[in-house]
């Protein structure tokens, strides 16, 4: 009687370690681009809110002012008149500037004095932050905020109008 052997040639192994070799290189693969496109969401995650918090400021004191003067050639730091009564000599002035990527709302009273200095945003790219003027006369604004944490960006771009008239 001819006793069987039992096992595995080695083409059987040699296929078998192959096929382990591409499930393997998937699953890896996978893992890798789950992990990047978290981090990536994760530097979203933190940039979008500042970026919202930067053009909410901005927007709401730019509806309010009676005057709007952009400076340098980005349009910051961005100066604002806000009128407290009908006297353009009681206005309180904004002064929105950059203190490295943080950006920074500083209020005065008409003296002036500092009277107040909010944190509005951090991590802000103040190379492609912009405030430009689009129409003087009627007092429409252009305002683009870029943020980025962790090699991710945010960028929104948001049109303002003054309320009172143009600067």
């Amino acid at each position: 009687m001819k006793r069987r052997e039992k096992g595995f040639t080695l083409l059987q192994v040699v296929i078998g370690v192959g096929i382990m070799a591409l499930v393997a290189l998937a699953a890896g693969s996978i893992t890798n681009t789950l992990l990047m496109n978290h981090g990536r969401a994760a530097g979203q995650n933190a940039a979008l809110p500042q970026v919202q918090n930067a053009s909410h400021w901005i927007s709401r004191d730019v509806h309010m002012a009676r005057t709007v003067t952009p400076g340098g050639s980005n349009g910051f730091p961005l100066s604002l008149s806000i009128p407290v009564d009908d006297d353009e000599n009681n206005d309180n002035s904004i002064e929105y500037v950059f203190d490295g990527d943080k950006l920074k709302r500083k209020l005065y009273d008409p003296v002036p004095t500092l009277i107040s200095e909010t944190h509005v945003a951090d991590h802000v790219d103040t190379d492609n932050t912009l405030f430009t003027t689009l129409d003087a006369v009627a007092g429409h604004h252009k305002l683009t905020v870029t943020a980025s944490r962790g090699g991710t960006g945010v960028t929104r771009s948001y049109e303002i109008s003054q309320r009172l008239g143009g600067s």
